[in-house]
């Protein structure tokens, strides 16, 4: 098991319910749809997380950012979106923007992970919508 600082353990706690307001509220997976509802009870697989998209030192800042953080099923979050040439900040961000674009704001992330206004463009998310069909 990882050890966790007292500072993050802190931060983790402060947002547990923000976080767990989220998976009641978007409700299933924001990758592979899926619904845990239809799944046999205590079925691990299918329990719903929060994954921060921010990586890194900005990832503590991020934990209750909904424009910062997706609703993932157990097996999207460790099996599907890990990688970051496969699952880059700007694909993850597509999703975000197709399922829920009342939470996307790309300034605001900008602003969290640092970088600059630009180090991120819409263009550059749009471009995994187009892509890959993240809708």
């Amino acid at each position: 098991m990882r050890h966790v600082s007292k500072k993050t353990a802190a931060r983790i706690a402060e947002c547990k319910e923000l976080r767990k307001q989220m998976v009641r509220e978007i409700g299933r997976c924001e990758l592979c749809w899926h619904d845990p509802k239809k799944v046999r009870p205590g079925n691990v697989a299918w329990a719903l997380h929060v994954h921060e998209i921010a990586r890194g030192a900005t990832r503590q800042a991020a934990l209750d950012k909904r424009y910062a953080t997706l609703v993932l099923c157990y097996h999207c979050h460790m099996n599907r979106i890990h990688g970051n040439e496969r699952w880059p900040e700007t694909r993850q961000l597509a999703v975000l923007k197709t399922r829920r674009p009342k939470d996307y704001d790309l300034a605001a992330y900008n602003e969290l992970v640092g970088y600059g206004p630009d180090r991120i463009t819409d263009e550059d998310v749009c471009k995994w919508i187009k892509q890959r069909g993240e809708s």
